[in-house]
């Protein structure tokens, strides 16, 4: 029997000890844009899902402080950037926001740049691998 196809990915979601701190980190650092919120019984917005500019509707942020804590360090989303240049331009666009980041790791097949979100779970930005 055959594997079915799968179309694509649909989300990321991502578990945040504060949501309202989150999404500010979010918006800034990628511009993310909310595209539906998610109200818990009293009406609270306890979720969101949105946008991230060059890749589409597909972050998802959730307040659950017991699985944002349990995830720890652990590497959430690896993005696609075009080049070491990218990273370049990321480096200085997190800079210019106060966000901390490690340096620009060259491996001999791609580069990427790790930096971590307000919970400390990291986002590592990767270039394409090189033959």
């Amino acid at each position: 029997m055959s594997v079915p196809k799968l179309l694509g990915l649909r989300n990321v979601k991502v578990p945040v000890t504060d949501l309202h701190t989150a999404l500010d980190w979010y918006q800034r650092v990628f511009g993310f844009r909310t595209t539906i919120e998610f109200p818990d019984a009293d009406g609270v917005v306890r979720g969101v899902h949105g946008e991230l500019p060059g890749i589409g509707d597909v972050l998802a942020l959730r307040e659950d402080p017991v699985a944002a804590r349990g995830l720890g360090v652990f590497a959430i989303a690896n993005f696609a950037v075009a080049d070491r240049l990218a990273l370049q331009a990321w480096v200085a666009h997190l800079d210019a926001l106060g966000v901390t980041h490690g340096p620009i790791i060259d491996t001999p097949r791609l580069s990427l740049l790790v930096l971590a979100n307000p919970d400390g779970q990291e986002i590592h930005l990767y270039t394409p691998i090189r033959d």
